[in-house]
């Protein structure tokens, strides 16, 4: 593949997020429907410095299924991510909801769930992504990647230097606040790169996603060592993603 110079880190400026967001962002995207349905209406009514709350009537859902399902945000679903201080990785597991009031009021019962309270940064970036696509993937590697990809969409190509790639997929050294490193990078080889992270989230990416990514190019320097990636980045066509629901279906008839 032909030589080419890799863009600077800059150059991608806000486009790779953070790790902090990233892992919130995972821990949202892999909740279930009827679970993610519940917590895009609490962040829906959020506001800096409140505490949202919603009601379920009863009559949509029978009660056990209803606590059953809000049950889950607070003892099995965690919102999950990682930070760097003090030359040490912090781990956060936090429950989605505070508290679950089930209301009798005359012939009628609802479920009251409230948002949790803590961390409101937390609550404040995920509403800015609530309009981002559903789409669920199982790896975090094709989450990180599907995700940076989207942004690019219209654009429709882009080029990244290995080290960016290496931050979209979460496979970077870790370092705290006074740039302390407090974990290596996993996966240090491009082999190990290419085959353990970049190609299986290419595979689910154009498998179970809207969009088509291909990796173009690999810009090659000294010694052959890779510097850079090319991507071509395009929406499936309605047809398309028929024709891939379809054969989805067939496998498991």
């Amino acid at each position: 593949m032909a030589k080419s110079k890799a863009l600077p880190d800059s150059a991608l400026a806000g486009a790779v997020i953070t790790i902090e967001e990233r892992g919130i962002l995972e821990s949202f995207f892999k909740l279930p429907d009827t679970e993610q349905g519940i917590i895009r209406q609490l962040l829906e009514k959020y506001t800096p410095g409140g505490t949202p709350k919603i009601r379920l009537p009863i009559q949509d859902m029978p009660i056990r299924s209803t606590m059953k399902t809000a049950y889950k945000l607070i003892r099995y679903h965690r919102l999950t991510f990682e930070s760097a201080a003090g030359g040490a990785v912090h781990s956060t597991y936090l429950p989605w909801i505070a508290s679950i009031t089930h209301i009798k009021m005359g012939g009628t019962e609802e479920i009251e769930i409230t948002l949790n309270g803590s961390y409101r940064w937390v609550w404040s970036f995920l509403k800015r992504h609530l309009k981002e696509s559903t789409v669920r993937l199982k790896s975090q590697y094709s989450i990180r990647l599907y995700q940076w990809a989207r942004q690019y969409l219209s654009v429709g190509h882009k080029r990244v230097s290995l080290s960016t790639l290496r931050k979209i997929l979460g496979l970077e050294e870790l370092r705290d606040s006074s740039d302390k490193v407090v974990q290596g990078a996993p996966l240090q080889m491009w082999a190990s790169v290419k085959q353990r992270a970049l190609d299986q989230a290419l595979k689910e990416i154009n498998s179970k996603s809207d969009i088509e990514l291909e990796l173009e190019l690999i810009g090659r320097g000294n010694y052959r060592r890779v510097q850079s990636l090319g991507f071509k980045i395009s929406p499936k066509t309605a047809a398309e993603r028929k024709k891939r629901e379809s054969k989805k279906q067939e496998r498991h008839v």
